[in-house]
């Protein structure tokens, strides 16, 4: 019976599907999906086209600021279109309300479009990112065929290109589908029109005259597990049938780059309105707030009044949430890097029967939604308090992040290792060398670069994520984002959007320092501008590996 901690029941799923509205919220987290894979596809898919295969002339500015825009947090970029266009106090509907036009508020935020207009933006540059691949590997000689027989570039392009391209274009909607359906950051600062799933479980864990109604949030939280759970299982299916799609041989060759002719204002458009939305847009809004001292918008008056206060009361803020958030950080990237290195070494160099089951199950770990992650181990902190109180601490929350960031280390470092040559492990064991000092001298230092960017990429995530954080707060483990959140919360525009500005800034280095260090340059099959330092690093060391191993023998590497 629903109060007996003791005993199984299924109150809880009798309360949850006994809603009136449960319907209606299903469908609209449903078309929440759908509307965030369609706008991020509406620009993901074109930049994939101009970076890989046009002469498109900004191609590493465009890569930059993909990159960049993936320091920004969602939930900024939200912050900052509410101050911009709420229909009572928008900034922008602010200055409507001054002009003879006046005829009430000139855009509303607070609609489920404008989530996932908004959601579909900021997801972008990580379209952009999983789909490149499949337009680099593309053969050119499949397109030449189908000139040299007479057909037009278009033609080609509608019968040839997109049906290649079709499954890796496929799996990627399913995949940010997922993604779409189980974000937590627009919802929660956007409000009302979030009335989804993810919505109901927040309300039912930050209950406002009451205990935390963790039941109701699980039996919640496996409705969307469901949606999400089912979209993946088609994902993986997916990936199974790759193979009928292959087109990439041992002498695949790129396609030269195709002009763009006409179409290169089309071009520039389409870039120029995504960064203006993007990136240019809330970091202007989010610099003014913070500059002046109470909510207005631009006018000369303003201006007068501009200073730095927040600035320096953003600095007394954050204090203790930037010590959790560096607590955050390092404990999620020695879980996740740890971990990682482990399940990728059973999986790619040992012949252990259960590895490639573990790394299906890290694989299938993204159906889990980051906010029923968040209650279940709100359940195990509670179940295990007794023996290991973790409960309420910024420890349990770095445990949670680390184990959700494992699948994105899985997916980088598996990649790595399937490029390092098995005949350094063969020489090893063949000179006498133990597995566990294979792992340590050979495998670990050759994965050195993929482990230092995953490490990266862990940190940077961990402390933009707004989700896990907020629903684990308990009041002892508040972080930068939940700080910058809780801020809007009470009213406090000017200082959140200090807080945040400090934090795009650090984002942005972390991001760009990413992409500096592990060769990120590459766009088309070629370098734009070579990494020798990583490349020459890695062949050093399998030089010297060989020289250590077998000082009397020369192997040639494949």
């Amino acid at each position: 019976e629903e109060g007996d901690a003791d005993k199984f029941s299924f109150a809880n799923y009798f309360e949850l599907f006994s809603q009136d509205e449960l319907g209606s919220v299903t469908i609209r987290t449903i078309i929440l999906g759908f509307g965030t894979v369609f706008w991020m596809f509406l620009f993901s898919f074109p930049f994939a086209w101009l970076l890989a295969l046009t002469d498109f002339r900004f191609r590493t500015g465009l890569f930059s600021l993909l990159t960049a825009k993936l320091a920004i947090p969602g939930f900024i970029t939200a912050m900052s279109y509410v101050w911009l266009f709420n229909p009572t106090s928008g900034l922008v509907n602010q200055l409507f309300d001054m002009t003879k036009f006046n005829g009430g508020a000139l855009f509303d935020v607070y609609q489920l479009s404008w989530i996932c207009f908004l959601q579909g933006i900021v997801l972008v540059p990580g379209g952009v990112f999983m789909m490149l691949p499949a337009f680099r590997n593309l053969d050119a000689s499949l397109e030449e065929a189908a000139w040299v027989s007479g057909v037009s570039k278009a033609h080609t392009i509608r019968q040839v290109v997109l049906p290649l391209l079709g499954p890796s274009m496929v799996a990627v909607s399913i995949f940010y589908f997922v993604i779409g359906v189980e974000m937590f950051d627009f919802v929660a600062i956007i409000g009302l029109p979030g009335d989804v799933l993810v919505m109901w479980i927040y309300d039912a864990i930050a209950e406002s005259d009451g205990p935390p109604n963790l039941g109701f949030a699980g039996a919640a939280g496996v409705v969307l597990f469901a949606i999400c759970g089912g979209a993946i299982v088609f994902y993986a299916r997916f990936l199974k049938q790759a193979k009928k799609y292959a087109v990439v041989g041992g002498k695949v060759r790129a396609s030269a780059p195709q002009p763009l002719g006409r179409w290169r204002w089309a071009a520039y458009g389409c870039v120029g309105f995504w960064l203006l939305a993007s990136i240019i847009i809330p970091v202007i809004t989010i610099i003014w707030v913070a500059l002046v001292p109470f909510f207005q918008p631009p006018s000369l008056e303003s201006l007068k009044t501009v200073n730095l206060n927040s600035f320096y009361d953003a600095i007394e803020w954050i204090g203790e949430p930037l010590t959790n958030t560096l607590i955050l950080m390092a404990g999620s990237v020695v879980i996740a890097a740890s971990l990682a290195v482990s399940i990728t070494w059973l999986v790619t160099r040992s012949r252990a029967g259960m590895a490639h089951w573990a790394d299906s199950l890290v694989f299938l770990a993204p159906a889990v939604p980051t906010i029923v992650t968040g209650v279940a181990f709100q359940f195990l902190g509670i179940a295990i308090y007794h023996w290991l109180p973790l409960f309420g601490t910024i420890w349990l929350v770095a445990i949670a992040m680390g184990t959700r960031m494992l699948a994105y280390c899985t997916r980088t470092m598996n990649a790595t290792s399937l490029q390092i040559q098995f005949e350094l492990d063969e020489a090893a064991y063949v000179s006498g060398v133990s597995k566990l000092d294979t792992f340590r001298r050979i495998f670990l230092p050759l994965m050195a670069p993929a482990i230092f960017y995953s490490a990266l990429m862990v940190g940077m995530l961990a402390a933009r994520d707004l989700t896990l954080p907020l629903v684990m707060n308990t009041g002892n483990s508040e972080v930068v984002a939940t700080l910058i959140f809780n801020l809007q919360t009470n009213g406090e525009q000017n200082a959140a959007a200090a807080v945040a500005l400090y934090m795009i800034v650090v984002l942005v280095v972390l991001a760009l320092f990413a992409r500096r260090m592990t060769g990120m340059q590459e766009i088309r099959g070629v370098d734009i501008r070579r990494r020798r330092s990583v490349r020459q690093w890695f062949s050093d060391m399998v030089s010297s590996v060989i020289t250590v191993v077998t000082p009397t023998r020369k192997h040639k590497l494949g």
